[in-house]
């Protein structure tokens, strides 16, 4: 599979939530890394099952792919309503807030993935103001401790 397909899948796995398929598409050593955390392969599906659980309706916006440099890149928004409990205490971080119902939407973000062998093994967001984590709980109205 070519690294252009291989970022496609990843991205269509995100969005059918087949955390199963995404997690044998992540290479061994797979690292992830945003302004906020820095994750390998089974925190990445543990903080992605938080995050549908907090907001089912979640759009993660990786799109239209261009490879650039070695890496598969798309510009997107992430967004979504947080209709279920968002709880990070197992990511270390003393959040966990029931729904509010509000909706987020995150500035524009240029989103990377690394590939080989048919696998991902880096996926990173650039670091934009009021984007990320950080973003999503400021407009949540959490305060990052």
């Amino acid at each position: 599979m070519k690294n252009l397909e291989t970022a496609q899948k990843f991205a269509s796995l995100l969005n059918a939530r087949d955390w199963n398929e995404l997690h044998d598409l992540l290479a061994e050593n797979f690292t992830a890394r945003g302004p906020t955390l820095a994750l390998n392969r089974e925190q990445i599906i543990h903080y992605l099952q938080i995050l549908i659980t907090a907001f089912p309706d979640m759009e993660f916006g990786l799109t239209n792919f261009e490879e650039k440099d070695g890496l598969m890149v798309s510009k997107g928004r992430e967004k979504g309503t947080h209709t279920g409990r968002l709880d990070l205490h197992p990511l270390g971080i003393e959040v966990s807030l029931p729904p509010t119902g509000k909706t987020f939407e995150l500035p524009e973000t240029i989103y990377m993935i690394g590939a080989a062998g048919g696998k991902v093994i880096y996926y990173g967001e650039e670091e934009v103001a009021g984007g990320g984590l950080a973003g999503l709980l400021a407009q949540l109205g959490v305060e990052v401790p």
